[in-house]
Formats: structure tokens, C-alpha cells, sequence
């Protein structure tokens, strides 16, 4: 069995990674998707702000059928960490890959305090391809890489949308009063 590829989309909110996710998922033929149970803003659903979507499975551990399948989709991969999940999802993802399973994950690089998700690390230095995306600045328009948060809520895995989250440029990331 030759061994599979991991890809791994990382980058602000707003910088389209579900958009990616699904597409990667709709060139695959026998494909799971994965997103964490934390989340539940778009219910068993890989969503997209450009309205696509695709049914996925909420998980809080590896799937046991996850071999069932040759490629696995995963999205909000920076979730998928204790209390959220059970176990170590970058060892999960390796040794699905290893397995020869093809993998596209997708996930927040950095929290809202630019501190990276040690998950993403992690997954992006194991990765055979990274792609870093950017979005576009809510205050200027210009390409950012940051999420800012708009106000401070004592939580940094928090899910939300534009009612919490903004992405911002260097010049005009700040941190929530």
C-alpha cells in the first residue's frame, strides 16, 4: 500500500478555507468529511461563506471506518484538541495518511492573540503540501492574516462569525477591549 498526501489550508477567518475544503471534496470519489462536534454553526455540514456546502460528520475521535474511504476531509482542524477531542487528531491524521489514505485539512494558523495553534503547527510541518491564504482586511481591504476579535470573551477556541470575528493587516490587528 503506497502511502497517501496530506494537504493542509491554514490561514485567518474570512480567507475562504472551507470554499477549498469542499472543493477538494467534490474531486474526490470515495471521500469523509470530518468537522469538530464543537462546532455546530452549520450542524453536520462543511460550510462555506460562498454558500456551497457538503454533509459532514461531527467527531470528537478518529472515525473507526475511517479506512473505509481513500480520501478524508477535515475542517476547523485548530478544534480538534482536548476537551474538544479524544486523543491526538495530528498522530490520527499520519497514520491515516500512512495508511494510504489522502488527506486535506483545513484550519485557524493563529488565534486571535496571533499565537499559533499548536494542532496547525503541527500539522503543517508534517504536511506534503501547505497552502497559506489570506483574507481581506475588514477595516482596509488590503490582504490579511490575522483574526481579530471584536470584543473579549475570556475564550480563545471560541466559535463564531462576523458578529465576533474580523480579519485584519498587520496595521490594523488589535486586540479586543
Amino acid at each position: 500500500m503506497s502511502r497517501g498526501f496530506l494537504t493542509v489550508y491554514a490561514g485567518p477567518m474570512f480567507a475562504g478555507k472551507s470554499a477549498y475544503l469542499i472543493e477538494a471534496a467534490a474531486h474526490a470519489d470515495n471521500v469523509l468529511c470530518l468537522a469538530p462536534a464543537f462546532d455546530v454553526r452549520s450542524g453536520q455540514r462543511l460550510h462555506s461563506r460562498t454558500g456551497v456546502s457538503r454533509p459532514a460528520r461531527s467527531i470528537e475521535e478518529w472515525p473507526q471506518d475511517a479506512r473505509d474511504f481513500s480520501d478524508i476531509v477535515i475542517d476547523e482542524s485548530h478544534f480538534l484538541v482536548s476537551p474538544y477531542y479524544r486523543g491526538d487528531v495530528v498522530a490520527d491524521i499520519l497514520s491515516a495518511r500512512d495508511g494510504g489514505l489522502n488527506i486535506v485539512a483545513g484550519g485557524l494558523d493563529t488565534d486571535y492573540h496571533q499565537e499559533a495553534f499548536p494542532v496547525m503547527t503541527r500539522l503543517m510541518a508534517a504536511a506534503d503540501r501547505t497552502v497559506m491564504l489570506q483574507a481581506r482586511c475588514h477595516a482596509c481591504g488590503a490582504p490579511a492574516r490575522w483574526t481579530a476579535k471584536k470584543r473579549e470573551t475570556g475564550h480563545v477556541l471560541e466559535t463564531g462569525d462576523a458578529d465576533l470575528y474580523e480579519a485584519r493587516c498587520d496595521a490594523h490587528w488589535t486586540l479586543p477591549e
